[in-house]
């Protein structure tokens, strides 16, 4: 039970910034659907850096939310590395994806 909790409590924070990191996904996939393999790598690490400035500004603007979730039994490092692993493993899914269908 404390398995489902916790993905419920992941899923909830990870709300918080799931639309910019979709519109940064989705323009991410669509300049590799246009210009092939050879622009990968900036649109790797362009989704590192965004990753990066959504923890900033999320932990800036949301800071009073981490009680919260420690109130139930979840940590700061645990919310930010299940969401931020998530959000990056889909993004390299929807790449491969891309790929092969191309």
């Amino acid at each position: 039970m404390r398995y489902f909790k916790n993905i419920r409590l992941f899923c909830t924070f990870y709300k918080s910034f799931i639309l910019a990191s979709n519109l940064i996904t989705a323009f991410c996939i669509t300049c590799f659907w246009k210009f092939g393999l050879n622009i990968f790598v900036g649109i790797f690490w362009f989704k590192i850096v965004t990753l990066g400035f959504t923890y900033q500004l999320i932990n800036k603007y949301k800071s009073k939310e981490y009680y919260y979730y420690l109130n139930l039994g979840v940590s700061k490092i645990s919310l930010w590395g299940v969401t931020l692993t998530f959000d990056f493993l889909l993004f390299l899914f929807l790449i491969i994806y891309t790929y092969k269908f191309k």
